[in-house]
């Protein structure tokens, strides 16, 4: 009987995995448009540019904080140059990418000694986990499928290169230094196959780290201060010597720290100013403003009533934590002893650990923006934890592992409803933005100027029909140097041109006042969010 109780609940998660999975590829296909926001649609019609210009790095391309070598915008534009569509390439870039970071961490997990059925249950955490997500003008993104399914770029390369990394670790530390064969040779034991694994994370990392510093702090470095901490015990507090095949891990190690050195010599990213904090704000950040980051991360927002829905589903959160400090406790303390594949895991949660406590870190005692999606890690730790536990109390026979599935399969199913219908059903979010883009089209209008959270989107809508660029503020027209083309403003476009102008209806009249008297400028269309004004003068400048 519990031999077929267990088939069920391995056939639920396996079901359960499906569906999302097929809730994200339908998302990226069918609601690209309708889920999207300026920051995103600025990487679709990057990668435009990119298949345009034939470069990876379009010189006339503005980055923001980070200027990517190798991100979702390389791999869609490739599909925009199959297809013609932006929307398409992008869509089909995020499903591919999204599918590739699902078979790394399978792959990952069950070089890491998972079971079959523990490695689908850790997928389904992650994907079913964080509940709620970010409103844009109304419209629902779910937290994970934002990071790492819909619009799968930043986070999701970063993930995958982590699980990889972590794999390919373990494997020279202890399967390539501990093999059976004590007396064969380095030469026979790390061969082509390693030293082509060992070359691709090394060029995948630089890659990233090219990019911008993020890859330093989420990958990089956690790595490296848990090698520093191993080599640290291992030798006994360093009173004794190792064996040097040992060192072969902390070449690699080393050789990550060597590729976020080379990523940060190149230049073209912008520089992001930080400032320390003062002794009030790191006492506030560290009690205050990083838990509530990390808990909104999970899915707790509080303001819901209790009893209904919404402080159901929080609640179920907050028991699923209670759940993960369970399995710490059992992992690390009452199953400490357990070497092997056991000892393998623990160094996982610990590296993962690791990579959020240095992202916690940072965001303490600097400037740093404290943004529930930093800390992203916390997610995989948990899930890996939970995963943990349920292969130590199926080999120990006990029934409480199948009652861990059972419950992620019901919640689940519950974020289904609570989070992605509506995210799934949503068609007319953006109707006021393809208002205005059907009427500059309308009107042979090609160019137009709206601020940064406007811009991107209007031109998205009708897959880059027209071109928007950006303005600070449209009550003073100057163009806005973040995530933008330098093609799309004057001296680049002539002065003298059609130019649509999209304000805000509050902005108006400050739109208005920076005109003089002899300055044509007429209002062509309107609707409940936009005054669209229409000149023959493009009035944009640096």
């Amino acid at each position: 009987m519990q031999s077929v109780m267990r088939k069920i609940l391995t056939a639920a998660v396996f079901v359960m995995l499906a569906v999302y999975l097929f809730i994200f590829v339908y998302l990226n296909m069918a609601k690209y448009v309708q889920h999207v926001d300026s920051d995103i649609a600025a990487e679709t019609l990057l990668a435009r540019e990119i298949w345009t210009e034939k470069t990876l790095t379009p010189d006339d391309w503005i980055g923001s904080t980070e200027r990517y070598i190798f991100g979702m915008p390389a791999v869609a534009s490739v599909f925009y140059g199959l297809t013609g569509s932006m929307t398409m390439a992008a869509g089909l870039a995020c499903v591919l990418i999204g599918a590739v970071f699902c078979a790394v961490f399978y792959f990952s997990m069950k070089k890491l000694g998972f079971s079959r059925v523990a490695s689908a249950t850790a997928l389904l955490i992650l994907c079913a986990l964080p509940i709620n997500g970010i409103r844009n003008d109304g419209q629902l993104v779910p937290f994970m499928a934002l990071l790492l399914f819909v619009f799968a770029d930043y986070y999701a390369l970063h993930a995958i290169l982590m699980l990889l990394t972590i794999v390919f670790y373990f494997h020279v530390k202890y399967h390539v230094t501990t093999d059976i064969n004590k007396t064969a040779s380095l030469r026979c034991m790390f061969g082509r196959k390693e030293i082509l694994c060992w070359a691709g994370i090394f060029l995948f990392s630089t890659a990233i780290s090219m990019g911008g510093q993020r890859c330093l702090q989420m990958v990089i470095l956690p790595m490296a201060a848990v090698e520093a901490i191993s080599l640290f015990v291992e030798s006994g507090f360093f009173s004794r010597a190792l064996p040097k095949k040992r060192y072969i891990a902390t070449c690699f190690v080393a050789s990550l720290v060597l590729s976020g050195l080379i990523g940060g010599l190149r230049k073209g990213q912008a520089q992001y100013t930080m400032y320390l904090n003062d002794s009030k704000e790191i006492m506030e950040r560290l009690f205050i403003t990083v838990p509530a980051a990390v808990l909104e991360g999970f899915g707790i927002s509080g303001n819901a009533r209790v009893g209904n829905f919404t402080s159901l589903m929080q609640m179920l959160i907050w028991a699923f934590l209670a759940l993960v400090i369970f399995a710490l406790v059992y992992i690390f303390v009452i199953d400490r002893k357990s070497g092997g594949t056991a000892a393998r895991q623990r160094e996982t949660i610990a590296i993962l650990s690791m990579s959020f406590g240095i992202t916690v870190f940072i965001i303490v005692f600097t400037t740093a923006e404290p943004a529930h999606n930093y800390f992203m890690f916390a997610w995989f730790a948990a899930a890996i934890t939970v995963a943990a536990l349920i292969d130590r109390l199926t080999a120990e026979g006990s029934w409480f592992s199948g009652v861990i599935m059972l419950a992620v399969c019901v919640f689940a199913l519950l974020n289904i409803k609570y989070t992605y219908y509506e995210a799934v059903t949503t068609t007319d979010n953006l109707a006021a933005y393809e208002e205005v883009a059907d009427f500059m089209l309308e009107e042979g209008i090609e160019y137009g100027y709206a601020e940064f959270w406007d811009a991107g989107r209007i031109a998205l809508v009708r897959d880059g029909a027209v071109t928007m660029g950006c303005s600070y503020s449209m009550s003073e027209l100057k163009m806005y140097w973040w995530i933008t083309s330098l093609k799309w403003y004057p001296p680049a476009l002539p002065e003298e041109m059609k130019t649509a102008y999209v304000v805000r209806i509050g902005k108006k009249e400050d739109f208005l006042e920076q005109f003089t008297d002899g300055e044509i400028m007429e209002l062509e269309f309107e609707n409940e969010l936009f005054a669209v004004y229409v000149s023959d003068r493009n009035y944009v400048t640096y």
